[in-house]
């Protein structure tokens, strides 16, 4: 807890759940732990600050991550360019997974997934959402772009088909499978 700035104290104090509070501190030491071996500096002396629509950034400039984590699982992307996202979900079943695809996808990508088994069904969901929920968080958006404002391509490895035209070409972005 002591690589935690203040404001990062405070705010793990809020948590009501104990389990909830655990995983806000290890998420954070964790991300300070691995910017600083990085940096070679010491956690603690690292400084975050906020871009316009939230999207967290060190305030020296020199390096660039992103987070995302579900349940027992975090995953850190780090790198030396600005635009870089990174999702990770826990796969569970859901209840209206047509509904949510139909919100999510753009009208193809929607269409392509309705012919698939059930099974398939999912297993592509889970694979669009991360890809499309990586890209708003690479350019720092959230879900609030729209993620059927993105189209990815429906098998393992796909890419862009198509994104909003402020972000660049689709062919101009990349997306990593792990």
């Amino acid at each position: 807890m002591d690589a935690l700035s203040e404001p990062e104290k405070r705010k793990a104090d809020n948590f009501k759940l104990p389990i909830m509070r655990r995983r806000y501190i290890a998420v954070r030491f964790l991300l300070r732990k691995t910017l600083a071996n990085y940096l070679q500096i010491e956690p603690r002396a690292l400084q975050f600050q906020a871009d316009t629509y939230g999207k967290p950034f060190l305030a020296c400039g020199s390096l660039h991550f992103n987070i995302s984590h579900t349940a027992d699982l975090l995953m850190i992307a780090v790198a030396n360019f600005a635009d870089i996202g990174i999702d990770v979900e826990a796969i569970k079943p859901r209840g209206n997974l047509d509904g949510l695809a139909a919100r999510c996808f753009a009208e193809t990508e929607y269409q392509a997934w309705r012919q698939l088994s059930g099974a398939q069904q999912e297993e592509v969901f889970y694979r669009l959402w991360t890809k499309k929920e990586a890209f708003v968080k690479a350019v720092g958006r959230g879900l609030a772009l729209g993620l059927d404002k993105c189209e990815v391509r429906l098998e393992a490895g796909g890419q862009f088909v198509s994104i909003p035209a402020e972000f660049g070409g689709a062919a101009d972005w990349q997306i990593t499978e792990l």
